[in-house]
This record gives structure tokens, C-alpha cells and sequence, in this order.
């Protein structure tokens, strides 16, 4: 679960698809929302653990919820793509592996 003090409102991890730093704001979007909150990257990032990874600065991803990647970018379920910094791509990939190695959903 993740606790959003600002809106008194918790969220099921699972829901998220990624997470988007807009300036000042981070937006969250799940299935079913877009949620946009006054919030650190870094920390979300401590607070969603394994499951989540930093792609870029402006991003964090579900990694259960990634249908294809390549050296640019990364395609979640609902069709969105972020963008996967260079430079965090070799990184990425052994995540990703370790992930679905270790219990994770993947559609890829």
C-alpha cells in the first residue's frame, strides 16, 4: 500500500502503472485514475520498493505492469510509454529480469 498524506488516501500498489514528476507535482496513474499530488520522486521510490523502478527522472514504473521495453522506452499495459534513460538501460534490464525471474507478472 502506499500513503498519500497530502490526500489522506491510500492506494494498492498493484493499481499503479507508473508515476510521473510534473515540476513541483507527481502524478500517479493507475487503471482507473490519474492521482496528482505534491510529492518527492525519491520519496515514492523508497516507499513502493522492488516491484517499482526509477527509468528516469521524471519516471517510476511497475515493473508487473511492463508489456515491451527497448533501449528508449518502456511500454506498460495500458499502452503508455515512458521514457528509459540510456545510461540505466544494462541496469534495467537485470531488474526487469530479477523480476520476472522472482515472481513477477509479465505479458512480454
Amino acid at each position: 500500500m502506499l500513503f498519500i498524506k497530502s490526500r489522506n488516501l491510500t492506494l494498492d500498489q498493484s493499481e499503479i502503472l507508473y508515476i510521473e514528476s510534473r515540476a513541483k507535482k507527481v502524478e500517479i496513474h493507475t487503471e482507473r485514475q490519474n492521482i496528482e499530488i505534491y510529492a518527492a520522486m525519491d520519496e515514492l521510490e523508497g516507499q513502493l520498493g522492488e516491484g517499482f523502478y526509477r527509468c528516469h527522472r521524471a519516471y517510476i514504473v511497475n515493473m508487473d505492469r511492463i508489456t515491451e521495453y527497448d533501449s528508449e522506452s518502456i511500454t506498460l499495459t495500458s499502452g503508455d510509454r515512458v521514457y528509459l534513460t540510456k545510461k540505466k538501460y544494462g541496469e534495467f534490464v537485470k531488474a526487469y529480469m530479477w523480476h520476472l525471474q522472482n515472481g513477477g507478472v509479465s505479458g512480454v
